[in-house]
């Protein structure tokens, strides 16, 4: 039962100024764009200057994961940033981030922090459980002691 005066679901915003508001729009025509693959849309809610090549990530993660699919648990919105906590979850058919595929099914969680500057997200940095990744992608170990598996 959801408590009164909050928001029912993480997709509702609790933010009170305009500039946390506005930012929350951008984040759901990011969000939006990305379900919906539309790589060039997506890039417009980014600043000219974004942290990382944008469509390389983007073009690795549909091709690690083809059916990849985000299920939002959580999200605040601020005047500088936007911060998401999402299970990420499909089968991983390709290499995905330099890490052979698997053929398995995944699932886990990641917080995604999209700093804010003149109303376009100037990158997202993403956290994840590698050791989760890894207990679910053996070739992923590496990347927890840099032995192969």
């Amino acid at each position: 039962m959801a408590q009164v005066g909050l928001p029912s679901s993480p997709f509702e915003t609790r933010a009170q100024s305009p500039l946390a508001q506005a930012n929350y729009q951008l984040w759901i025509e990011h969000a939006r764009a990305e379900n919906r693959r539309e790589l060039e849309r997506l890039v417009a809610t980014l600043h000219d200057d974004c942290e990382y090549e944008v469509r390389e990530f983007y073009r690795g993660l549909w091709r690690g994961i083809p059916n990849v699919k985000l299920k939002l648990l959580n999200r605040i919105d601020a005047e500088d940033c936007i911060v998401e906590e999402s299970e990420v979850f499909g089968r991983m058919e390709g290499p995905l981030f330099g890490v052979e595929p698997s053929g398995n099914e995944l699932r886990y969680r990641v917080v995604i922090f999209f700093p804010v500057r003149d109303r376009l997200f100037t990158g997202e940095r993403v956290y994840f459980d590698v050791a989760e990744f890894a207990r679910q992608v053996p070739a992923a170990r590496v990347l927890l002691d840099g032995r192969q598996p």
